[in-house]
């Protein structure tokens, strides 16, 4: 998958926090045995903007939409809700892969503090996260089945993966309706930013 600095520079910066307590010696969710859910919980859910208030969980077969963003970006909103989780600067990974044929189509890596949820004060919220699809595979999901899965590890013993399979329905029908139009001329006339050349198709 390439890589395009400009586009994922705000998640190379999201992912390089400046040291806090206790960051010394934290542990990681692949250090099997060591770290694991420990009573903890965490619920994958989805959104329509930035905010926790807007959270819906996500079971598997649910529809989410394909968000054109402001900087010419496009990705899916996805946030979380904890329980029995130390919420200061939990590290979070999302991956989004095709389901078709496994390919990673999309990123995020992160480190933000978690919010108590509007709705329930005994839980914890991470706001919603743009995991950004990549401009050259998008149009390949659009619509089709995703595999999203999230690696949450909040560096105090509680690790844990949550999986869901969900359906990109298509694009958000509360966007712009000119970025609706842009995302939608790129995929249907085939524009070269947003198909890979022949020898990196997958």
């Amino acid at each position: 998958m390439r890589v395009r600095p400009l586009a994922f520079l705000p998640v190379l910066l999201a992912c390089s926090p400046a040291p806090g307590p206790g960051d010394g010696g934290a542990l990681d969710a692949g250090d099997a045995g060591v770290c694991a859910a420990n009573g903890a919980t965490v619920e994958m859910g989805t959104g329509t903007d930035s905010t926790a208030r807007t959270w819906r969980p996500l079971a598997d077969g649910d529809e989410v939409f394909l968000t054109p963003g402001p900087q010419g970006a496009q990705h899916i909103w996805i946030g979380l809700r904890a329980r029995g989780i130390d919420p200061t600067l939990p590290r979070v990974e999302m991956n989004a892969y095709r389901v078709s044929d496994g390919r990673l189509v999309g990123r995020l890596r992160i480190r933000l503090r978690m919010i108590e949820a509007p709705e329930d004060r005994s839980l914890y919220a991470l706001t919603g996260q743009t995991l950004i699809l990549e401009d050259d595979l998008y149009c390949s999901v659009l619509p089709g089945d995703l595999r999203i899965t999230i690696d949450f590890d909040d560096a105090r013993g509680h690790c844990t993966r949550i999986e869901r399979r969900v359906r990109l329905a298509g694009l958000d029908p509360l966007a712009l309706p000119i970025d609706q139009e842009a995302r939608r001329r790129c995929c249907e006339q085939r524009l070269p930013r947003c198909f890979p050349p022949e020898h990196d198709a997958g």
